[in-house]
């Protein structure tokens, strides 16, 4: 393989497809966590409705690798 290798959550294969680039499924890691996070000072109506609605929402079901 040439080139550097990344590893980037599974969305990522539908989100950013490129054609130049080959995303291959990891197997055998634990899923990553994610967090929502912003500056103290950059909190606004906005983002706190944001916040609110991502909690309501609650965790992604797991996905399969690759999907």
């Amino acid at each position: 393989m040439d080139g550097p290798v990344v590893l980037f959550p599974a969305h990522v294969t539908r989100y950013w497809a490129r054609p130049d680039i080959a995303y291959l499924p990891v197997t055998d890691l634990e899923p990553l966590p994610y967090a929502l996070v912003w500056r103290r000072e950059a909190e606004s109506e906005p983002i706190r409705a944001l916040a609110g609605i991502v909690r309501d929402l609650g965790p992604l079901p797991s996905a399969s690798p690759g999907s």
